[in-house]
């Protein structure tokens, strides 16, 4: 069984192995090596997403196409989604409550697959 770490992730997509700052809010979770490179693999195509979005904006055929629009905000809530779900699935126990009382996983799925079905 490989052995786990405690990791803290911050809101901005940092995983550090200790928190740096009591007043910023961390999700702490307990990840393998294989788990860390996971979670860091969607937060890195999160920020090569909204990247993305931004540079679109200085294309008016796809800033201003909607189909283009729903695309993008379906591939966020697809990552988001499976972000808060990598997060809930490795997380303590006070993570998981932070995450449930946000309520956000539910949200996000309907979100993610009613978009993504509409794009297809």
């Amino acid at each position: 069984m490989e052995q786990k770490e405690s990791f803290f992730v911050t809101a901005k997509g940092e995983i550090q192995p200790i928190p740096a700052d009591e007043q910023t809010h961390y999700f702490e979770i307990l990840a393998s090596y294989d788990e860390k490179k996971q979670l860091e693999h969607i937060i890195y195509e999160m920020k090569a997403n909204s990247k993305q979005e931004w540079l679109d904006i200085w294309s008016p055929k796809k800033h201003f196409n909607e189909a283009y629009a729903e695309h993008d905000r379906g591939k966020d809530s697809k990552l988001s989604y499976e972000l808060f779900r990598f997060l809930y699935l490795l997380g303590t126990e006070k993570t998981k409550r932070d995450i449930e009382e946000m309520n956000v996983l539910p949200e996000l799925y309907e979100q993610s697959h009613d978009t993504i079905e509409k794009v297809k």
